[in-house]
């Protein structure tokens, strides 16, 4: 197997993107092997390590790996206002409560 100009800084950004999402090496290996790869997890951690070299078909497993591993990780997200509203829709539109104008007929006016 020949060197690959990219694999260290592909080896760098994965190292990267586990360390950021709290990944350990056994994680990723248990979701690699399940994708089909063929290194056991000595060698991954090797790898990571940067002390065995990777097929480019094994390496994009393990970015697919982590990558999925990533993806599973629950994280905060800013709603955009159509979610807000779809999610507020059906209580504001509910058939038991009255609609505003509806509400202001029934309610009585404070006679300032």
């Amino acid at each position: 197997m020949g060197f690959d100009p990219h694999e260290p800084e592909q080896r760098h950004l994965l190292r990267a993107a586990l360390k950021a999402a709290d990944i350990q090496p056994g994680e990723l290996w248990l979701q690699y092997f399940s994708l089909g790869g063929a290194a056991g997890e000595y060698e991954v951690e090797a790898y990571l390590q940067g002390l065995l070299s990777m097929p480019v078909l094994e390496r994009d497993l393990l970015a697919m790996a982590a990558n999925e591993l990533i993806d599973d990780i629950p994280r905060s997200r800013a709603p955009y206002s159509s979610e807000l509203q779809d999610e507020n829709t059906p209580e504001q539109n509910a058939p038991d409560s009255p609609t505003a104008s509806e509400q202001s007929r029934t309610e009585p006016r404070d006679p300032d």
